[in-house]
């Protein structure tokens, strides 16, 4: 199956072959001709599956040139930035669009607004605001698109959502695309579609984690996970690697100790206490190779879309394991193989056992030649 057969116009088509897109993902397979359709949607899709071409190819294929007339709510602003940057890369000069987010200057997002936009990508709060200055107009809307949903119900965002939907009074075409779904999500989707829509689930068809080498070493001690993770480094020898804390303090912590040793990695660190300047400067630094080691939270990494990761590592193990599935979703990116690696304490072990049922497939135990030699030492002796 093709694009022409989904229904893609010969000019989306020739913008796609430009991109070096020509065979549909299966999530864009399933969703495209639905919403050529006017289908509300509610997709369980994971990262990297190509759920963003998904919506944003339709959507642009069945615009009818308003202002404003398409409303993509997204969690962060590094997925704002990216989704637009699918619709300048599909659209010609005649669709416009623009990102709308906090930490920015809203003055000039509203002149943009004011010289017209047809299609608005944005976080909910920078959304309200402008709404309630009467500067983002929702009058004209027909396409209504919750991205990443799990991510803005984990952000808190769940009740600014909820508003922005009841200011829209125009019968507009719904779809909520999430990586997992909750009862509150699902009603949602029930109320904001009058309870028309499809429920694609594709979280078992296109589960990245099944395209990804998963391994996990154990580790007897606390005391001992800094040095084991030194050696893990150098056993895998990494290219591009994303490194996974559960706190922020976690995160400073190995940023300085990693600093401190001659590793050979440019390590960057993102957290909360960045300003939205810096953040984005160490992300373009780790796209371009620069950095290739970046330490991040879940938070800090929410939305985070970086091609060519080669390997996820979980320096914490994550204490839910849908959490598993969203960190190492960010390797084995379209169809592209990653690895993934876990350091387990003892003492953590229930939470792999609990990763490993969500994923239902057993990751690999992989075992350090300085843990071999001890315990061949231990045999001896």
């Amino acid at each position: 199956m093709n694009f022409e057969d989904l229904g893609i116009s010969d000019k989306n088509i020739n913008a796609l072959k430009k991109l070096g897109i020509t065979t549909p993902t299966p999530v864009q397979k399933k969703a495209v001709p639905l919403i050529l359709k006017g289908q509300n949607i509610m997709a369980q899709s994971k990262t990297g599956t190509g759920k963003t071409l998904a919506f944003v190819l339709p959507i642009i294929e069945r615009l009818s040139f308003k202002y404003v007339e398409a409303l993509i709510i997204v969690p962060t602003r590094e997925l704002a930035k990216q989704v637009n940057q699918v619709i300048k890369d599909l659209g010609d000069n005649k669709v416009r669009s623009m990102t709308i987010y906090g930490g920015v200057s809203i003055n000039n997002q509203i002149q943009k607004l004011d010289q017209g936009v047809h299609i608005v990508v944005g976080t909910p709060g920078r959304l309200i605001d402008l709404y309630k200055r009467r500067r983002l107009r929702l009058e004209n809307i027909n396409f209504a698109v919750c991205d990443e949903a799990d991510r803005l119900w984990d952000m808190g965002f769940a009740p600014d959502v909820k508003y922005i939907l009841n200011q829209i009074k125009t019968n507009y075409q719904f779809m909520l695309f999430s990586a997992t779904l909750d009862y509150d999500m699902r009603q949602l989707v029930k109320k904001y579609s009058k309870n028309k829509f499809h429920f694609l689930n594709l979280s078992r068809d296109d589960l990245t984690v099944h395209s990804t080498r998963q391994y996990y070493y154990m580790i007897d001690r606390f005391e001992q996970k800094f040095k084991s993770f030194l050696e893990v480094l150098r056993v895998e020898k990494p290219k591009h690697v994303l490194v996974f804390v559960n706190t922020k303090k976690t995160g400073d912590w190995l940023y300085n100790r990693l600093k401190s040793k001659n590793t050979g990695f440019k390590i960057g660190l993102i957290s909360g206490k960045l300003t939205q300047f810096q953040r984005e400067n160490i992300l373009k630094e780790f796209r371009e190779h620069k950095i290739n080691m970046l330490i991040a939270t879940d938070v800090a990494a929410r939305g985070l879309d970086i091609e060519n990761i080669s390997h996820v590592f979980n320096y914490d193990i994550p204490k839910f394991p849908e959490n598993y599935v969203h960190r190492i979703g960010r390797t084995s990116r379209m169809r592209k193989k990653g690895t993934a690696i876990t350091l387990v304490i003892k003492d953590e072990y229930e939470y792999l056992c609990h990763i490993e049922g969500l994923i239902d497939k057993e990751i690999r135990k992989k075992t350090l030649k300085s843990q071999e030699q001890a315990r061949h030492r231990f045999t001896i002796y």
